[in-house]
């Protein structure tokens, strides 16, 4: 396997995985993949359910506009 060159692509490819495509908490179904990640949980999460998530404090950040590193993705 290669290694992707930044987090910021590692997480992009990780979205668009089968099993990150189908949000776990509403079953909404992506082709692409979530543009949310659920920080307490490490899933990929659709925009709906990403509110419930804030309303009860979960962080949640944006694959797209949030900084990443490695270690996040690993």
């Amino acid at each position: 396997t290669i290694m992707p060159t930044s987090a910021e692509t590692a997480i992009k490819n990780l979205s668009r995985l089968g099993g990150n495509t189908t949000c776990p908490n509403c079953g909404t179904h992506s082709k692409y993949g979530f543009s949310t990640i659920c920080i307490k949980y490490y899933t990929f999460v659709c925009n709906n359910c990403k509110s419930s998530h804030q309303a009860i404090s979960h962080r949640c950040k944006s694959v797209t506009m949030s900084s990443w590193e490695m270690g996040e993705v690993l």
